[in-house]
């Protein structure tokens, strides 16, 4: 019998914690879990006919198109800005290689 309530004492001193991760557990899954179910959104209503949908769709390629030809242009320049004013390495004792360390 004695044997058994330490055991139980022991136990006990881990019941805490358990029960508490346990319940901040059950907690969390009902704040999180959906009590209705999601509401289906409405059909789109559709106010333009199909040539000018297509004009549209088309201008809107254009759009995306030059821009993004200007970022390709812009990083191009920022490139070659970069290799402009890249200093040399410094040369070594055996030519024209990076100088190392040496321990």
């Amino acid at each position: 019998m004695r044997n058994a309530m330490r055991r139980f004492q022991r136990f006990g001193l881990y019941l805490l914690p358990a029960s508490l991760l346990v319940l901040c557990g059950v907690l969390l899954t009902t704040l999180l879990h959906p009590l209705t179910p999601v509401a289906q959104p409405a059909p789109a209503v559709v106010l333009m006919g199909g040539v000018d949908w297509q004009r549209h769709a088309e201008a809107m390629f254009l759009m995306l198109l030059a821009d993004a030809l200007r970022q390709s242009q812009e990083a191009r320049e920022t490139q070659a800005r970069t290799l402009m004013y890249a200093e040399p390495l410094p040369a070594g004792p055996w030519g024209r290689r990076p100088v190392l360390i040496r321990l």
